[in-house]
């Protein structure tokens, strides 16, 4: 008797992991890029995607990487570790590298749509 997936297995093959050909769901990449990709350096593989939309992406999931340290730092309940690290690195092989600017919104700034057909080479 086959068995059906776990909800984890569902959740995974809706995340980019070096996905071949088309686009990742942009909005959801800006939002949320670690639901959208496995891992920061399948952002970099994205032959599609212009480095300045990379950038950007990346930028994003640094910050929520940062406040996921910053929470564990307060006691606050851990999730996931964080991968702050490996988003840094992916950053800079980007030529960038990235602070935490503590003015910076907590919350997802929403995305403009011109701008995610602007991101696809």
């Amino acid at each position: 008797m086959a068995t059906s997936p776990s909800s984890t297995q569902r959740f995974e093959t809706k995340r980019i992991s070096g996905r071949r050909g088309g686009l990742p769901d942009m909005e959801r990449a800006l939002l949320n890029p670690a639901a959208a990709f496995a891992m920061p350096e399948d952002v970099l593989r994205q032959n599609r995607l212009l480095p300045g939309c990379k950038r950007e992406i990346l930028r994003r999931w640094a910050w929520d990487e940062y406040l996921k340290e910053v929470a564990a730092g307060e006691g606050m309940a851990e999730g996931e570790p964080s991968r702050l690290d490996a988003v840094k690195r992916a950053l800079l092989s980007l030529g960038e590298t990235w602070h935490p600017q503590p003015s910076a919104p907590s919350a997802a700034i929403p995305v403009n749509f011109p701008t995610l057909e602007a991101c696809a080479a």
